[in-house]
């Protein structure tokens, strides 16, 4: 038995009889723009996390092996599986100091790097005469370019003249912008030999990784028995916080586009009783012309389901068009004040399968109860014909 007609027919009362229940017809409006709009948000909010998360990497790097004491192994074993498999890398003395500007003091981490190892495109053009700074941090200490400034650190100290924190002077010769507050008002760049001579110590503590190594890369280099021990830190351990913090913005986003998405429910539900007990007598004209009832039933929960899916996927494909558009023309509509000059689009397998299952199992759920209560007040339609008479 063909099916197609009876479905015209549904389809063409909802949006075009001059009887149609507007409820329902908002409901399919409502389903049409969650899904465009979870698609919408979910596209731009993933982009913007993206994008501080490549920053953060570009600058810390992806990995860390991170030395229990400052080693002065030669390591070459190391840097050179990273220069054969092309990863970039480069070795380094942390420590934490304090800047001292006539009278202006502030704390910072200070990278000594090695220059032999190749560095990172973050510090390519950087002038490394004297060290580089973050462009918010000297600006807390009123620093300008090519001033001398004393580096301090706190936890070393020499008894010439009493317990005197040593210090080392030094000429800012580059600055560094990042766009990451948490680099520019905190971190500091110089060659090794800096921080070797203010803690009077020969060696590296840290070498960091950049790109995506493979794992075998990677568990190869754990494999190497070394005189001080060390461990491998990936940036998501390293950044444990700011992880959990994007993830739970993400969920709660879900959460509350799903809480807002249930109001659509209540048109659904409340449009499909209407619209059932208007066409109960259309159906039971079915029912006369030799259709069973059994099959009328399903039929009108499965027209229901079938309209829900094609808008719920025509809402999504017109949220990755919007997406799109906003990814090629964005960079027109935002300021420049934003660190993001256009619109920073994110789109993967997930995003658009939860575009479509959230707001069509939303009206899968509150379509069957709607349809529930439907099929329990029309089990016998040779008591409507009795009524009609």
């Amino acid at each position: 038995m063909r099916i197609w007609p009876f479905f015209s027919y549904f389809f063409k009362y909802i949006f075009f009889a001059k009887t149609r229940q507007r409820l329902l017809f908002i409901a399919v409006v409502g389903l049409f723009i969650s899904a465009f709009s979870l698609m919408v948000i979910q596209g731009i909010m993933g982009g913007l996390q993206r994008g501080l998360i490549n920053r953060s990497k570009s600058v810390h790097g992806s990995h860390l092996i991170q030395f229990d004491s400052i080693t002065n192994e030669p390591l070459d074993e190391i840097r050179e599986i990273f220069r054969k498999e092309g990863i970039h890398f480069y070795s380094e003395l942390e420590s934490e100091v304090m800047l001292k500007y006539k009278n202006y003091v502030a704390p910072a981490k200070f990278h000594g790097i090695l220059l032999s190892d190749e560095r990172p495109t973050f510090l390519d053009d950087k002038d490394f005469s004297g060290i580089v700074i973050g462009s918010e941090l000297a600006s807390k200490i009123r620093l300008q370019f090519l001033d001398d400034l004393q580096i301090i650190s706190p936890g070393v100290t020499d008894s010439l003249l009493g317990e005197v924190p040593r210090f080392v002077s030094e000429t800012l010769s580059d600055y560094l912008y990042t766009e990451l507050p948490e680099v520019d008002e905190f971190e500091v760049w110089g060659r090794v030999e800096i921080v070797q001579n203010l803690l009077r110590e020969r060696g590296i503590n840290q070498i960091r990784i950049f790109g995506n190594p493979d794992s075998d890369v990677l568990s190869r280099i754990k494999d190497f028995k070394t005189e001080v021990p060390f461990r491998i830190v990936s940036w998501e351990q390293m950044n444990g916080a700011l992880v959990w913090s994007l993830n739970l913005e993400t969920k709660v986003m879900l959460f509350l586009f799903i809480s807002m998405s249930l109001l659509v429910s209540i048109a659904i539900t409340t449009g499909l009783l209407i619209f059932y007990s208007k066409i109960r007598r259309d159906l039971m004209s079915f029912w006369i012309l030799g259709m069973p009832q059994q099959m009328l039933v399903k039929l009108c929960f499965r027209f229901i389901l079938i309209l829900s899916g094609i808008v719920c996927i025509v809402g999504t494909v017109a949220g990755f068009i919007t997406l799109r558009v906003l990814e090629i023309y964005g960079h027109d509509l935002v300021p420049d004040i934003f660190v993001e000059r256009r619109f920073p689009i994110e789109l993967n397998f997930n995003h658009i399968t939860l575009s479509f299952l959230i707001p069509f199992g939303i009206s899968v759920v509150f379509s069957y109860l709607s349809f529930l209560n439907f099929r329990k007040e029309n089990q016998n339609f040779v008591s409507i014909v009795r009524s009609v008479g």
